[in-house]
């Protein structure tokens, strides 16, 4: 437990401050889309690798599903503190300051207060990032809380075992590989702004049939088929929201809004969870609350519908 906690600490410090650096190489909007769906795919192929590792050293080691699981946490810390310590110090350069502390106030208290400032400017006059940040509130929710729900939908529903299920995530990790090249490549075809609400419609599409169709253990071998789906999803909306996002944003304030932008996917990422739970709970079959996750990919639909068109975002 204290490795996860230190883990996700490590992982989410780091993860804001790539966005940051992200953010500055290019303006852009076609270069940004390929940077992040190169990201991405780098991404999927380490978790990939790493789901691999774990599932031989488990099973190299005769481990049961705790240890398993503590196998894999010692791993993931090991590895993400040896990868960060060395990018950090060999590869991540010295840069100035984009701001500095007032002479009269701590860094703690000008931080909040230039945060506090920039979340009253956000909504008063950035129609732009306001409603992609209510839009990535909504989305990356649910699209966090897909593998809680889609395990105990399995589970429960499907019957599957822990081998079944973790052949599921195999799939999606390996569909989110050829998905980030699919994202880069709508991005770049059309824009940012439109690829990212196709995905979304991919995905209430997808969810919804997975809903309609998965309603027993005779449904199992389909799931492989929907997982995949979700996969190829899943690996083209996240480098298309940091696009957007690298894009849409004023310069000289990509730290601090990209801090927003991880705080405002994490929100709400209990809600989904919960609507599930509740109405689980209510006696509501379980492929209702499989299909709730649309409601919030519809919500993420809409706000990103709100920003207009993507050019005008881009010149606000």
């Amino acid at each position: 437990s204290i490795l996860l906690v230190v883990n996700s600490v490590l992982y989410n410090a780091h993860n804001c401050a790539v966005y940051a650096y992200s953010a500055e190489l290019s303006t852009v909007p076609d270069e940004q889309t390929k940077y992040n769906a190169k990201f991405q795919e780098i991404n999927y192929i380490s978790m990939l690798s790493f789901l691999v590792i774990v599932m031989i050293s488990s099973t190299l080691l005769g481990a049961d599903d705790i240890w398993t699981a503590r196998i894999s946490q010692i791993l993931a810390f090991a590895i993400c503190s040896s990868v960060f310590s060395v990018s950090w110090k060999l590869y991540v350069q010295p840069r100035p300051a984009l701001s500095h502390c007032p002479s009269d106030s701590s860094l703690l208290k000008s931080g909040f207060w230039k945060i506090a400032t920039t979340f009253s400017r956000i909504w008063r006059s950035w129609y732009a990032l306001k409603y992609f940040l209510l839009s990535v509130m909504l989305s990356e929710s649910a699209t966090a809380a897909l593998s809680t729900i889609s395990t105990t939908y399995m589970t429960h529903v499907l019957e599957m075992d822990a081998k079944q299920i973790g052949q599921a995530f195999l799939f999606v990790f390996i569909a989110g590989i050829p998905g980030s090249k699919v994202g880069g490549m709508i991005g770049v075809a059309i824009n940012p702004l439109r690829s990212a609400q196709l995905c979304l419609v991919v995905f209430i599409i997808n969810t919804t049939f997975a809903a309609l169709v998965l309603n027993g253990p005779e449904s199992q071998n389909a799931m492989y088929a929907f997982a995949a789906i979700w996969g190829v999803c899943l690996g083209w909306l996240h480098p298309t929201h940091a696009s957007l996002y690298a894009t849409i944003i004023p310069r000289g304030q990509e730290s601090e809004l990209m801090g927003v932008y991880i705080f405002s996917g994490s929100l709400l990422s209990w809600l989904p969870p919960f609507l599930f739970s509740c109405l689980n709970e209510t006696g509501i079959s379980m492929d209702i609350g499989l299909a709730s996750l649309n409601v919030f990919f519809a919500g993420g639909f809409v706000f990103l519908w709100m920003i207009g068109e993507y050019d005008c975002a881009v010149d606000f």
